[in-house]
């Protein structure tokens, strides 16, 4: 693991979601939100998409995404990413992404996958 990677993996999700979004929300004033991941990144999402909709979680905890969905769905963008970090932290990706759908926000769901395929903070969660 790279010193970036480290560094990266210290920040609490809220510090981490509030980074990443700001950026993106800078690169896209800038027109330039296409190019938020390297070419490396890219490819990573689009395998995570993949590996994720393959995933299956229990019965249970597609009532409790369901849930937690409900919870969220007033907060902002940047509040949302926080809570799917958390879950992703405390139940792992698959859990976290079902949430993100049951919010029915295609951006918010590609800046997710977009926040896990950076700098690999995929690999900090459970699957």
């Amino acid at each position: 693991m790279s010193g970036e990677e480290k560094e990266v993996f210290k920040e609490s999700p809220e510090e981490l979601a509030k980074r990443i979004f700001e950026e993106i929300q800078e690169k896209k004033e800038r027109g330039e939100e296409k190019e938020f991941l390297t070419a490396e990144e890219k490819i990573i999402k689009e395998k995570l998409r993949r590996e994720i909709e393959l995933m299956k979680i229990n019965p249970e905890l597609q009532d409790e995404a369901r849930k937690k969905a409900q919870e969220i769905k007033e907060l902002d963008v940047q509040g949302k990413i926080k809570n799917l970090l958390l879950a992703a932290e405390q139940e792992g990706v698959a859990f976290a992404v079902k949430i993100a759908e049951g919010l029915k926000d295609s951006y918010l769901l590609d800046v997710f996958h977009d926040i896990l395929a950076r700098d690999g903070l995929f690999k900090r969660f459970k699957k």
